[in-house]
C-alpha cells in the first residue's frame, strides 16, 4: 500500500471521486483519473484495485426502474471499470521493472469457469499475479470446460487460478477443479490450483473440500503463495 499518513481517510477521498465519475458514466474521466492516481502515488496498484475498483464493481447500484434497463446500466459501467483496468497495465509493468528481478515464477492461468460472466476480479487477479513475477495468461469469461482443460496442456502453467464470482457458478468450478486435478493425476503434472473470487469468500471450507491446493482472496494473499511456494523459474 501506498505510504501516507492518513491512508483510510486518502482511500475514502479517492473512492468518492472514482464513484462520482463512474456514477457520471465518465469513461474518459475514470480512466485520467486512475492514471493520475498510479502516477502520483497516491495509491499503488493493489490499493486501487482492492480498495476503490472492486468495491465499485460490487455495489454498482439502480438508477432506473425498470430491470432491463438497470442490466443495460450494469453493463455499461462494468464496461468502464474494464477500461480502466486495462489503462492501468502500462502502470502495472513499470513497477514490475522497476522491482528489478528479471526472473520469473513460472506461467500462470487465469480462467472464470463455464457461465460466470463476471471478469473483472479475474482480470485484476491477473495483473496482481504478474506483480508477483507470474507470467500470467488470462483466459478470460465463460470458458468451456474442455478448453480450460486444453489450455493448460498448451501453457503448461505452474498455476492455474480459477475465479468464481456468482454462487450460481460453484457447481461449474467444482466440476472444472475435479477435471484440472484429474488432468494432472492422468499426465503427472505439478501445477497448483488456486481459487478465489465473491462466491467463495465467506465459504473458504468449501474450496479446499473440492481439492483445490490453496485460496486467495486478496492481494497479501497472492504475494504470500508467490513468496512461500518454491515456484520453478523459467
Amino acid at each position: 500500500m501506498a505510504n501516507h499518513p492518513h491512508i483510510e481517510e486518502t482511500i475514502e477521498e479517492t473512492y468518492a471521486g472514482f464513484r462520482a465519475r463512474l456514477d457520471a458514466e465518465d469513461k474518459a474521466g475514470c480512466v485520467m483519473f486512475a492514471l493520475s492516481v498510479l502516477q502520483s502515488a497516491v495509491l499503488d496498484i493493489p490499493t486501487f484495485y482492492e480498495r476503490i475498483v472492486a468495491p465499485a464493481a460490487r455495489e454498482q447500484r439502480c438508477t432506473m426502474r425498470q430491470r432491463a434497463l438497470c442490466i443495460w446500466e450494469e453493463h455499461v459501467r462494468t464496461s468502464i471499470l474494464r477500461t480502466v483496468i486495462e489503462c492501468c497495465y502500462p502502470e502495472l509493468t513499470k513497477v514490475r521493472r522497476l522491482n528489478g528481478d528479471p526472473r520469473t515464477k513460472g506461467s500462470a492461468l487465469i480462467v472464470c469457469p463455464p457461465e460466470e460472466y463476471h471478469e473483472l476480479g479475474a482480470r485484476m487477479v491477473t495483473d496482481l499475479f504478474t506483480l508477483c513475477g507470474f507470467e500470467v495468461t488470462f483466459v478470460g469469461a465463460n470458458t468451456p470446460q474442455q478448453d480450460i482443460l486444453t489450455a493448460v496442456t498448451v501453457v503448461h502453467p505452474v498455476l492455474v487460478g480459477i475465479s468464481i464470482t456468482s454462487p450460481y457458478n460453484l457447481i461449474a468450478a467444482r466440476r472444472t477443479i475435479q477435471q484440472l486435478i484429474a488432468l494432472r493425476t492422468d499426465t503427472g503434472g505439478t501445477f497448483r490450483i488456486v481459487a478465489g473470487g465473491q462466491a467463495l469468500k465467506n465459504d473458504t471450507c468449501r474450496a479446499t473440500s473440492w481439492g483445490v491446493d490453496l485460496l486467495a482472496q486478496s492481494y497479501d494473499d497472492i504475494r504470500r503463495i508467490s513468496e512461500e511456494t518454491p515456484w520453478p523459474s523459467r
